[in-house]
């Protein structure tokens, strides 16, 4: 092979990881990487516990299997109900928080927060649940909050 072959082919292994990147940032979305690296949806004991952009340390707690499974995570106040909502930080599924009231995952009222899209056990932290409205308000699907292909992470077993 020549010196000009090898040179070429080098090059193309150093853009290949170029291109992949940017390409992975692309799917991520043009806003800031700071909304995919920061942990809101962290657990934490009190709001000094948050990352600064969090606000609340909402308590939640969810019987699931005859248990009560009780955490509490950073979050923020939102204005916009729904899943997708763009008033709530983007989580690591790569989606925009869903908005709902805390209590439905038995936060303390009915404070509209940003809690954390999932579609998959595996999308939320230890110590949490991927759970969906049937999940959550039982057969009454028609008067719960969580729209009907949402899903959040809530306390439960992992």
């Amino acid at each position: 092979m020549s010196r000009a072959g090898s040179t070429e082919s080098m090059l193309r292994w150093l853009l290949l990881p170029i291109l992949a990147l940017l390409g992975l940032s692309t799917w991520l979305g043009c806003s800031s990487r700071t909304d995919y690296l920061s942990p809101v949806y962290d657990t934490c004991y009190t709001v000094e516990n948050c990352v600064p952009s969090a606000t609340l340390c909402e308590p939640l707690s969810v019987e699931f299997g005859g248990e009560l499974w009780e955490s509490a995570i950073c979050s923020l106040t939102c204005d916009i109900e729904g899943a997708v909502s763009p008033d709530c930080p983007r989580a690591w599924v790569g989606r925009f928080g869903s908005c709902y009231p805390s209590n439905i995952a038995g936060g303390i009222g009915e404070t509209l927060v940003c809690l954390e899209p999932c579609d998959f056990i595996e999308d939320c932290q230890l110590g949490f649940r991927c759970l969906g409205a049937a999940d959550l308000c039982g057969l009454d699907t028609a008067s719960c909050p969580i729209d009907e292909n949402d899903a959040i992470c809530v306390p439960g077993p992992y």
